[in-house]
């Protein structure tokens, strides 16, 4: 049966807030890479080279790389054309309906015409009618991700990590109108984005008691806990206040970057992309990265342009963050028991408690 989740209202973080059961994620999402042949490859590419105005030898595959298994929505797929040019096919899962493709065209244009390194759109089929899902075909990035690169040597880390911070601050200077995730259709139409809210506490707001109590329900949090976190978003509307939006790329990661040489070649995979506080993008680096990398991605964006010191917006957008990814992780652990993902959600706990210690809960 097809699935719509082309709709983000009332979502915070797409990858948690989808509305689908643990045995729907498992099907369409876990085993989609299961479903996709080399001839439905084919006529993936012929139809959308020859779409985008390219010859024969464009519209012919030659190689087709393995599977890029990052990722929990779409399968990523380099393939090499006849003519030799390289591009990737990023494919939704069948009988999905993603309806983002288009907003992260919008974002991706507009970052890599200020200088910021990502890929280039060059075509996108939401129609299902050539093959049973929505795919769009990309130019390849030169660079393997920062991921597979480490350890890497600390100067050459600090180095990547500013480079990160400067790219952070350029896709910042992209002002939408509005704020949360973005008006897809109107990206389609027009190119334009647009936030689906008026006001930024709408996006923040968005989900969080779905959030709060499917962890109380998972035994995360304590009904204390979760009343102490209501109570503290119920009084923090300035905290809250932003005028106008930013772009945000909202997964800055080491497995989001391409790396070549000493620079940073490709900031990828936008699906989560919306319009909202600068201090969100620094929050949710600092899920995955501590010091000193923080200090380094702050330099880094002092290069382009400045950043609010505001300790108290700062954990709240952390705590946000936070409770939206436990929700994730404890619902992935239910078909996902590794070790792995427990060792997520212990980490979680822990970030957690530091930011309950930082409001006094």
């Amino acid at each position: 049966m097809p699935i719509d989740l082309s709709s983000r209202k009332n979502m915070f973080y797409w990858q948690t807030n989808r509305p689908l059961t643990a045995a729907e994620t498992k099907r369409v999402f876990i085993e989609r890479h299961e479903q996709l042949e080399d001839a439905v490859l084919c006529m993936m590419v012929d139809h959308g080279m020859k779409s985008a105005g390219f010859g024969k030898n464009d519209r012919k595959i030659a190689a087709i790389n393995p599977i890029i298994r990052r990722g929990s929505v779409n399968s990523v797929i380099p393939v090499v054309l006849q003519s030799g040019r390289k591009v990737i096919l990023r494919i939704h899962p069948k009988q999905v309906k993603n309806g983002y493709f288009w907003a992260e065209k919008a974002a991706t244009d507009a970052a890599r015409k200020l200088g910021v390194p990502t890929y280039e759109t060059v075509h996108i089929d939401d129609s299902q009618s050539v093959v049973p899902f929505e795919f769009m075909i990309m130019t390849a990035v030169p660079g393997k991700p920062m991921a597979d690169c480490s350890p890497l040597p600390t100067e050459l880390e600090k180095k990547l990590v500013r480079e990160t911070g400067k790219y952070a601050a350029l896709i910042h200077t992209v002002k939408p109108d509005g704020f949360g995730f973005f008006d897809n259709q109107l990206a389609k139409k027009t190119g334009r984005l647009r936030g689906q809210y008026w006001a930024f506490k709408q996006h923040l707001l968005a989900a969080l008691g779905l959030d709060l109590r499917y962890l109380v329900d998972a035994g995360v949090l304590a009904q204390k806990q979760c009343r102490s976190i209501e109570g503290l978003f119920a009084g923090s509307d300035a905290l809250m206040g932003c005028r106008p939006g930013a772009l945000i790329h909202n997964d800055i990661a080491d497995w989001n970057e391409l790396c070549e040489g000493e620079h940073i070649t490709g900031m990828m995979d936008w699906d989560e992309c919306f319009s909202g506080d600068p201090l969100m993008e620094v929050a949710a680096y600092n899920l995955f990265f501590g010091e000193p990398r923080l200090t380094w991605f702050k330099e880094g964006y002092r290069q382009i342009g400045q950043l609010e010191n505001n300790e108290d917006k700062f954990q709240l957008f952390k705590l946000r963050y936070l409770i939206s990814k436990m929700h994730l992780r404890t619902k992935r652990a239910t078909i996902d028991p590794s070790t792995t993902m427990r060792q997520n959600i212990v980490r979680g706990k822990k970030a957690m408690e530091e930011v309950f210690a930082y409001f006094k809960f």
